[in-house]
């Protein structure tokens, strides 16, 4: 059975993240690209999930890396937008991508007048992995679901393997599985015009390489996080500090010893994003300041003048003179 290389290669990505030495027969996959077609065998992929497994002291790291692939998410579901018009067809489109690219996971869909339950299962005896495997599937679906959905969406998801540090939304089942109205299918497929995505993903993706190609710190490794779970506004300092098996003080601490701390990334991220959406005429001042997260244009326009001195109108015009 052969299976998708870029399936497991989120799961190195976070491995390294964490901090993991990956031997040098993994590295290749971490240079594949979304339209590469590089394709492994099934103990190859047991082979690398099994070597990060050995090395990270967390059983949750399916979930983790789930999160983790939150701006990935993002530009599969550009893709998918622009085929689909309703949850029912995308969600259809995703379970056809699934089986193709990751065979070995089984799907069974029960469907009651209320309620629509998606069981996930491997027919293997690779227990350990396979809950890691299963969890990180659960996980992904329900991202991509709640990213497309137009309303708030309520997921019951169970694992076998549930314990009291699970995420919430997790519960104690017979089996994997994700649960949520039927009704949702009906709905229509969120529309992101302010996002503006096909600009923006490829925009964030350079610049996680740029932060890669820096100096390898442990500040730059929170940003690469910071971006990677984007969708697309930036995470909080508990989802980060969860991400990286740390509680917010730790994480905190550890960036102090290189002088600097959370919100000091946010600002520096915030800034950096802020000059390539100004080099883009189609983000709006208003679509900048739901990006960055700003409640009202205004508050984002205070912010913008005290990192570069002057507002949004007159540095755009300015970078439009230099590349005229």
């Amino acid at each position: 059975m052969k299976i998708a290389a870029l399936h497991v290669q989120p799961f190195l990505e976070y491995a390294q993240i964490r901090g993991v030495w990956l031997p040098p027969e993994l590295k290749p996959v971490l240079k594949i690209t979304p339209t590469d077609v590089l394709l492994i065998s099934e103990p190859e992929f047991y082979g690398a999930l099994k070597w990060i497994q050995q090395e990270l002291p967390d059983d949750l790291w399916g979930i983790k890396t789930g999160n983790f692939v939150a701006l990935k998410l993002l530009g599969l579901i550009y893709r998918i937008s622009l085929q689909v018009t309703t949850l029912a067809e995308a969600f259809h489109y995703l379970q056809s991508y699934l089986q193709s690219t990751l065979p070995l996971v089984t799907t069974t869909t029960r469907i009651t007048e209320e309620q629509i339950t998606i069981s996930v299962d491997i027919a293997n005896k690779e227990k350990t992995i396979n809950r890691i495997i299963l969890e990180n599937v659960l996980t992904i679906i329900s991202r991509e679901i709640g990213m497309m959905a137009t309303q708030e969406v309520a997921f019951a998801l169970t694992s076998p393997f549930w314990h009291a540090g699970y995420p919430k939304g997790w519960e104690n089942g017979e089996n994997f599985s994700i649960a949520f109205e039927l009704i949702l299918l009906k709905a229509a497929i969120k529309q992101r015009p302010a996002e503006k995505l096909e600009i923006l993903v490829p925009e964030y993706i350079k610049l996680i390489e740029k932060i890669k190609a820096a100096e390898d710190s442990f500040a730059n490794q929170v940003k690469i996080l910071i971006l990677s779970m984007s969708d697309p506004h930036l995470p909080d300092i508990t989802a980060v500090s969860d991400a990286l098996y740390l509680t917010p003080r730790s994480l905190q601490r550890r960036l102090e010893r290189e002088n600097s701390s959370f919100r000091l990334l946010q600002l520096d991220l915030k800034k950096q994003i802020c000059s390539f959406l100004l080099q883009h005429q189609a983000y709006s001042v208003a679509s900048m300041a739901y990006l960055l997260g700003y409640a009202e244009p205004a508050a984002f326009i205070h912010s913008f003048k005290k990192w570069f001195g002057d507002s949004p109108a007159r540095i755009r015009k300015s970078y439009s003179n230099i590349n005229a």
